[in-house]
C-alpha cells in the first residue's frame, strides 16, 4: 500500500470493517465506530462528569459541558490539515442495538515511517464489566493490522491500573517495560506500565483463534479458576452469575491464567461467553470457536 493510500483509510474509514474485493463489509460486533463530532457532545458528558472514569488519568474529571465542550474541539483541532500530516484520529463508540454512546476510542501519535500508532480509549462507567472493552480492543486490532497494514501497536498505562492490564494481557498484548514515575497525578508520582503488540503477534493470535485443538478437562478448570479466585468451592455448576467473586477484573484474571496454562489465545466473542466451568472446558477442548 502506498502513502497515499494509506492515509485515505487512516482518515477516512472506520474501524469496524472488512474490506473485501476493494469493498467495506461491516463486522460482526455489537459496536460500531463513527467519527467524532460536536452533535455528541451531550451523550458524552453524561459518562465525561463521572469521577469513576478518571480513576487513571492524570486530568481531573470534568464537571459541566463546557469543560466537555472545550476538550471535544480539542481533539477535533487534532484531526484538521493535510491529510498526510495527520497523526491522530478519534472516535465514537456506539452500541448498535440502539446507538447508545459507548464510550470514544482514538489512534494517536501515527508515526508512518516507523509504521507505529498508539491507541486509547475510554468507556462509560455505567458500562463498565459487559464486554464492550474487548470488542473495542479487538476492533482497533483489526483495523491497525489489516486495514491500515501497520508493524506496530503500543500504549501506556499506569502500573496500579489492574483491570485494564489485566484485559490488556488477555488480548495479547506484550509488556515492554516499566517508565519509572511516567504519570503525576494529585502531586504524586506513578509508574507507567509500557506494553506494544507486533503484526506478526497479531496473525500468529488469529491463527490460535480457529486452530486449537487442546484437551482440558472440567477438573483442570476448576483447579484455575478456585487458585484465581482462592475459592475452594467451584465446582461443575459454577458460574460469573452464581459466584461472589468472580466479577469482570477476576474473569480477566482468569482468561490470562489458563492462556499461561495452554498458550491458547482467546477472542473477545469467546472471553466474554466464558462464564463458567462448562463454558470454558468447551471453549478450550476447541468446541466453542465462535
Amino acid at each position: 500500500m502506498n502513502k497515499n493510500d494509506f492515509y485515505k483509510r487512516f482518515c477516512e474509514i472506520n474501524p469496524g470493517v472488512e474490506i473485501l474485493n476493494n469493498g467495506l463489509v461491516e463486522a460482526n460486533s455489537d459496536i460500531y465506530f463513527e467519527r467524532i463530532s460536536m452533535s455528541g457532545l451531550e451523550e458524552m458528558n453524561e459518562y465525561s462528569i463521572d469521577e469513576r472514569l478518571y480513576e487513571f488519568f492524570e486530568f481531573k474529571p470534568f464537571t459541566n459541558i463546557h469543560e466537555t465542550k472545550k476538550y471535544l474541539e480539542k481533539l477535533l483541532r487534532r484531526m484538521t490539515g493535510e491529510m498526510e500530516e495527520r497523526t491522530y484520529m478519534y472516535w465514537f463508540v456506539r452500541r448498535k442495538s440502539d446507538n447508545r454512546l459507548v464510550g470514544t476510542a482514538c489512534l494517536v501519535n501515527l508515526h508512518y515511517g516507523r509504521q507505529s500508532v498508539e491507541w486509547g480509549y475510554g468507556i462509560d462507567p455505567e458500562l463498565w464489566g459487559l464486554g464492550y472493552i474487548l470488542q473495542l480492543q479487538e476492533i482497533l486490532k483489526h483495523f491497525v493490522f489489516e486495514v491500515l497494514e501497520l508493524n506496530r501497536l503500543d500504549g501506556i498505562t499506569m502500573i496500579n491500573n489492574e483491570r485494564t492490564i489485566s484485559s490488556l494481557l488477555a488480548v495479547g498484548m506484550k509488556p515492554e517495560g516499566i517508565l519509572r514515575q511516567f504519570y503525576s497525578k494529585n502531586g504524586v508520582y506513578i509508574d507507567g506500565w509500557k506494553y506494544a503488540m507486533l503484526r506478526k503477534d497479531y496473525l500468529e493470535q488469529i491463527n490460535n483463534y480457529a486452530t486449537s485443538t487442546f484437551q482440558f478437562s472440567s477438573k483442570e478448570v476448576i483447579n484455575i479458576i478456585s487458585s484465581v479466585l482462592e475459592e475452594d468451592e467451584i465446582n461443575e455448576e459454577s458460574t460469573m452469575f452464581n459466584t461472589a467473586n468472580w466479577d469482570s477484573l477476576n474473569h480477566m484474571a482468569i482468561m490470562t491464567a489458563l492462556f499461561e496454562k495452554t498458550k491458547i489465545s482467546f477472542s473477545p466473542i469467546q472471553i466474554s461467553n466464558a462464564t463458567s466451568v462448562l463454558s470454558i472446558t468447551q471453549l478450550i477442548n476447541g468446541k466453542l470457536l465462535k
